[in-house]
């Protein structure tokens, strides 16, 4: 498990590895750790928006002494462009796109906070917005536990909302997947999410794209998708 002064050792050992100025943008449970939403996490997520910059820091990674990884049981990390691995730590490191599905947007970019610089390393960290629509995309409960806590702090639910539908115009409908984390979240806590009702219109509009298992594993499936109580 990383704590935030063992996360900033890490990245103050990669930043004596860079040869040119980069930013790296921190997705997961190390941003949440530096924003003090939690204590420690066990791996590092790590997005870059560019090809250039991905290798400049895989090779700073490579440099400090983690070794590339691809034997993992876990199929959302094996697809990650680049897995690194050194004693019971682990990086992940993708490029644009993360999982496979979400886009890393400009949009993210933008709404990316700088948390501190070091060298000529910049670390920016994702917003809690766009932290919540990439743990939404796993069905690991310790992301759903950490999407609970990132609503707790206040979100902008028009920005993650906004966000969805802008990555939902192609074939993928990531609102399908939003809406069943979201069922799953409510049928766990006592969390009401703002968004779920605009969420359900999508899922009713477009309902013949939906996945084949769509809330085959939710409880309470019906509850969710009846429109009394849950469409405007």
């Amino acid at each position: 498990m990383f704590e935030k002064k063992e996360l900033e050792d890490w990245l103050d050992k990669i930043s004596k590895c860079l040869h040119k100025p980069i930013t790296i943008y921190l997705i997961g449970g190390c941003a949440m750790s530096f924003k003090d939403h939690k204590a420690a996490t066990k791996d590092i997520d790590i997005v870059m928006p560019s090809k250039a910059d991905f290798n400049v820091i895989n090779s700073a990674i490579k440099s400090a002494g983690y070794n590339l990884e691809t034997d993992f049981e876990d199929e959302f990390y094996l697809t990650a462009l680049a897995v690194y691995v050194k004693g019971d730590s682990r990086i992940d490191l993708f490029l644009q796109k993360v999982g496979k599905m979400l886009t890393f947007t400009p949009a993210m970019v933008e709404r990316a906070t700088v948390y501190y610089k070091i060298r000529q390393l910049t670390v920016a960290l994702a917003s809690n917005e766009d932290i919540f629509l990439f743990k939404s995309m796993t069905p690991r409960p310790g992301d759903i536990k950490d999407c609970e806590l990132l609503i707790q702090t206040g979100l902008n639910w028009k920005a993650v909302f906004n966000e969805i539908v802008e990555q939902s115009q192609d074939k993928d409908k990531w609102f399908f997947w939003t809406f069943e984390k979201i069922c799953i979240i409510e049928n766990e806590s006592n969390i009401s999410v703002p968004i779920k009702s605009k969420l359900l219109k999508l899922v009713k509009k477009n309902w013949k794209d939906r996945p084949a298992d769509f809330m085959s594993d939710i409880k309470d499936a019906e509850r969710h998708l009846k429109k009394k109580n849950d469409i405007d």
